[in-house]
């Protein structure tokens, strides 16, 4: 018996309460009335008996929903033909009218956690689209303890302290967008309650599944390939928004571990802020950041790039001043080598980039010094075999004989001493100490060129 009555109950309480929400007030829930009478305890309910509570306590909540709105006189404009405003009874006031509707106190909706579940990052455009939900709750202000007081109830009366509502038009609730400007066009963006319960006092709590999209800022791409896209979201309400004001419980965006993966990208997000402009509707704005976290893209690019530079601080030690020119001629194909990898792998973000990556920089610096150092070793090593006739100065023959002595790796080899012998013995004794000078000349060259490129190492790096 008790079974068919619990089975016939949903049918009973079906559209037609629903809509005529006068007839399911406390007098008139036969059936509910007789369900509470022999209820002892919820925890004991089957899960089709506690669902057929849950009905008889939303019905009778609307039922006295409708009551209150007749007494308060809550009604809506319409234009009729006699161009007059005529008032017109809301057949379900608990739906389509905010709780203050006649105070015209403010709802406060609280975030309380942004959790984030998926995106997808375009570097190309540098836009991004992300899923997730967010914990948001509708609660009293400080003056008034319920947020809507509709949706409050005696727990001693009907056994229970929450309850699920399975759509969320059958109460009312806030509807959100993403702020954008006004020709902006939303695609891809969506919002979705779920999860919605409302306790005894009358707040509410639900999950506010959402899809957003929005352009990133690139102006960290200098960092590339340690850069970071900063991507902000702001929310606000779509309907009613002089009505509602926002809260959050200052926590930072949390990544779900059970759906979220990275892609190579560490995530990282701020605490959601409360914007209150006067000049603005009140709006929840947060940030994600994504910082690039591929080190074999990083171990790709770096390695060519300190492997020349080594190479050309070493190349005054590798002997004559001849042997420096060909290693630094093949120095330049390697750096040439090296931008057609860096090109491979960051031109095609160049187009819509602010800035230029400091690695790219960095190698068209060494390209350039190394070029000057090039320039300077043939000049220097031309002036060195012009046959002369006259002695250089003696302070340069002091100055030279110093700095070779000290750098006694530059010294000339053994073959370019018997030319200068040679050399010599035909045009005097003077061209010695002339590639002597010289040779010092292009060591103290060579040093400024090569100070010259670790400070520039050390400032663009």
């Amino acid at each position: 018996m008790y079974l068919l009555l619990f089975a016939l109950l949903p049918l009973s309480l079906g559209q037609r309460a629903l809509f005529d929400a006068r007839e399911t007030s406390g007098e008139k829930l036969d059936a509910c009335q007789y369900l509470l009478k022999n209820i002892t305890n919820v925890e004991l309910l089957a899960q089709h008996e506690y669902a057929a509570l849950e009905r008889c306590l939303y019905y009778y909540l609307a039922g006295e929903a409708v009551k209150g709105a007749a007494h308060t006189g809550d009604y809506v404009a319409c234009a009729c033909s006699t161009n007059q405003i005529r008032r017109t009874q809301i057949p379900h006031p608990i739906a389509a009218l905010a709780p203050n509707f006649n105070s015209r106190e403010p709802v406060l909706i609280n975030f309380h956690q942004v959790v984030l579940q998926h995106f997808e990052l375009n570097e190309f455009l540098r836009d991004i689209s992300i899923h997730g939900y967010i914990e948001i709750g509708l609660e009293g202000n400080r003056s008034i303890r319920s947020a809507d007081a509709r949706l409050a109830w005696n727990s001693d009366q009907w056994k229970a302290d929450t309850l699920r509502i399975q759509a969320a038009s059958h109460i009312w609730v806030p509807v959100f967008t993403q702020q954008n400007y006004d020709t902006a066009l939303r695609n891809g963006d969506g919002f979705e309650l779920r999860r919605i319960e409302t306790n005894s006092r009358g707040n509410v709590s639900a999950i506010l599944a959402f899809s957003l999209r929005t352009f990133c800022d690139d102006s960290d791409f200098a960092s590339y390939p340690d850069d970071t896209y900063k991507c902000c979201f702001s929310l606000e309400a779509q309907i009613n928004q002089e009505v509602i004001d926002f809260t959050t419980d200052n926590l930072p965006v949390f990544t779900d571990p059970k759906y979220f993966r990275e892609y190579g990208w560490k995530v990282s997000g701020t605490v959601p802020k409360v914007v209150t402009d006067p000049a603005q509707e009140p709006e929840v704005g947060f940030c994600i950041n994504l910082t690039r976290a591929s080190s074999s893209v990083k171990i790709e690019l770096t390695v060519p790039l300190i492997a020349c530079a080594l190479l050309f601080v070493l190349s005054p030690f590798f002997g004559t001043i001849r042997i420096q020119i060909f290693f630094k001629l093949f120095l330049v194909c390697m750096q040439l080598i090296t931008l057609l990898l860096f090109s491979n792998r960051i031109a095609a973000h160049l187009g819509s980039a602010q800035s230029t990556p400091r690695l790219l920089r960095f190698l068209e610096f060494s390209i350039i010094i190394n070029v000057l150092s090039i320039a300077a070793s043939v000049f220097l090593h031309a002036c060195g075999r012009i046959r002369r006739t006259l002695p250089p100065w003696a302070m340069l023959i002091k100055i030279s004989s110093i700095v070779n002595n000290v750098v006694c790796v530059l010294h000339s080899s053994p073959d370019e001493e018997e030319e200068m012998e040679k050399g010599s013995a035909a045009g005097g004794n003077f061209q010695k100490d002339w590639t002597a000078a010289f040779t010092a000349i292009h060591a103290m060259t060579m040093a400024s060129i090569s100070l010259i490129f670790l400070l520039g190492y050390i400032i663009m790096l």
